[in-house]
C-alpha cells in the first residue's frame, strides 16, 4: 500500500501531465503507484501514473478551448514573455496521419519520438480511453519526481481543442504568459504559447496534424539555457506517425471472453541502454462502447508486464522498507504467486504471478469480465513466447 503522502504526490503529477480536468481515481493510482514507482525510478513513477489514473486528453465538449487573453505579466511572476522564432528549422519526417482521428485504437502505435535532446531519463506511451477521453499521448522525462520537465506529445481526436495545462487543483488551469506565431510545422501553421505552471514555464507548440486535428509538444525545460521553442520545433519536425503499426508488448493476453476488448494500452521504460526497468500493461472492457467506462464499478480487466526483480536488503533498502511485490501465498505452474479474493464488491480477483521467464504478470479482474477460469486460467493463457525480463518499449524511430 502506498503511503499518503505517495499518494498525494502521484496525484499531483497526474494532475500536471495530463494537463485537463479529470476525476482522480485514488484506487487506481495507488495501485499504479506500487506497480511503477520501482521500475521507473524518480519522475518515472509519478509520470507513469498518468497513463493509467487520467490520460491525457480532453472529451469534447467538457473543456472550452483556450481563448481566455493572457493575464498581466505580474500574475504569473517573472517568466519572459515569448520573442520571435529566428533560429532554424528541422525539415520535417514525411510520415503523417491522413486524418484527425474519430477513434482511438489502443493496440496503435500511432507516433514515436524521432529526435530527443540529451538529458531525458526515460520514455511512455498511452493510446486508448484514458480516465479523460480518448486520446494518444507520447512523453519524455527528465527524473525528477517533483517537478515534471521534459517532452510531451498529445495527439488530440477530432475536434478536440488542446487545454492549458493544469496545476494545483482539479480545476484551476495554467496562466497564459504570451503567445506567439511559430514556424509552420509539417506544412502546418503553428503557434507556440508559454504558461506559468507554479512559477516554472512550460511551453506548448500546437498545430494541426490533420484537418480539426490537434497536435501539441509541451517543453518544460529541464536544463539551464534551454530554448524550449527549439526543443519543441525539433520535436515536432522529427515524430514518427502511423496508423498501422502495433504497440510493441512482452507478451500477449490470449484466451480473453469474446466480450472484452481492449480500451487502453501503456508502456513506458528507460532511455539509456542499461537501464531495465519498464512496465507494460492492458485494460479491457466487458462494457458496451457507449458505457461510461471510468465510472465506479465499470466492468474492466488490467493485464500488467513488468521486470522481476529478487528482492534483497539492497533494494529494499532504496524501497524505503517497502516491498515490491506481494507477498506469495500459492503457486501457479511452479512460479510463486499472490492470489487475492478483492474485498472490493466492484472487484473480484487479483493475481500476482512472478519470475515467469524473469517477468512479474498481474492480473486485476472486476465482476463481470471473467467467466469460471477467473484469473489463474487466464493466466494459463497467456502467450509469453519471447518474453525475457530486458524487454523494451518501441518508442523510438528506427
Amino acid at each position: 500500500m502506498i503511503e499518503n503522502m505517495d499518494v498525494a504526490r502521484l496525484m499531483r503529477a497526474e494532475v500536471e501531465s495530463a494537463e485537463k480536468p479529470s476525476a482522480v481515481n485514488i484506487e487506481r493510482a495507488m495501485i499504479a503507484g506500487r506497480r511503477q514507482r520501482w521500475y521507473a525510478r524518480g519522475a518515472g513513477a509519478a509520470l507513469a501514473v498518468v497513463a493509467v489514473a487520467v490520460g491525457a486528453v480532453t472529451v469534447p465538449g467538457l473543456v472550452a478551448p483556450d481563448r481566455s487573453s493572457p493575464p498581466a505579466l505580474e500574475m504569473v511572476g517573472a517568466l519572459a514573455p515569448l520573442e520571435p522564432y529566428t533560429g532554424e528549422v528541422t525539415s520535417p519526417d514525411a510520415s503523417r496521419i491522413p486524418a484527425a482521428l474519430e477513434t482511438i485504437d489502443p493496440t496503435v502505435q500511432y507516433v514515436r519520438f524521432g529526435w530527443l535532446p540529451s538529458g531525458l531519463a526515460s520514455l511512455q506511451y498511452g493510446a486508448g480511453l484514458t480516465q479523460g477521453g480518448p486520446g494518444v499521448f507520447l512523453i519524455g522525462h527528465a527524473g525528477d519526481p517533483q517537478n515534471w520537465a521534459g517532452v510531451s506529445v498529445h495527439l488530440y481526436p477530432k475536434g478536440v481543442t488542446p487545454p492549458a495545462p493544469q496545476v494545483m487543483g482539479i480545476d484551476q488551469r495554467a496562466p497564459t504568459v504570451s503567445t506567439a506565431p511559430a514556424p509552420d510545422v509539417r506544412g502546418a501553421a503553428a503557434t507556440f504559447t508559454l504558461y506559468d505552471v507554479d512559477g516554472t514555464d512550460r511551453l506548448s507548440l500546437r498545430w494541426q496534424y490533420a484537418p480539426d486535428g490537434w497536435a501539441a509538444v509541451d517543453v518544460s525545460p529541464w536544463a539551464a539555457g534551454q530554448d524550449g521553442r527549439e526543443i519543441a520545433l525539433h520535436v515536432a519536425q522529427t515524430l514518427r506517425f502511423s496508423t498501422t503499426e502495433r504497440v510493441r508488448m512482452p507478451a500477449q493476453a490470449t484466451g480473453l471472453p469474446q466480450h472484452l476488448r481492449p480500451i487502453y494500452t501503456t508502456v513506458n521504460g528507460p532511455l539509456t541502454p542499461d537501464g531495465w526497468r519498464w512496465y507494460a500493461g492492458v485494460t479491457y472492457s466487458a462494457e458496451p462502447p457507449t458505457a461510461d467506462h471510468r465510472a465506479p464499478g465499470a466492468k474492466t480487466l488490467d493485464v500488467s508486464f513488468s521486470p522481476y526483480v529478487e528482492m534483497t536488503d539492497k533494494i529494499r533498502a532504496e524501497l524505503q522498507g517497502k516491498e515490491l511485490f506481494r507477498t506469495p501465498n500459492t503457486t501457479i505452474d511452479g512460479h510463486q504467486a499472490s492470489f487475492l479474493t478483492a474485498q472490493d464488491p466492484d472487484w473480484i480477483e487479483r493475481l500476482e504471478v512472478l519470475d515467469v521467464q524473469g517477468m512479474a504478470v498481474e492480473i486485476d479482474a472486476r465482476r463481470g469480465t471473467l467467466d469460471e477460469q477467473g484469473t489463474k486460467g487466464l493466466f494459463q493463457h497467456l502467450d509469453l513466447a519471447g518474453a525475457k525480463p530486458d524487454w523494451r518499449p518501441s518508442l523510438m524511430a528506427d
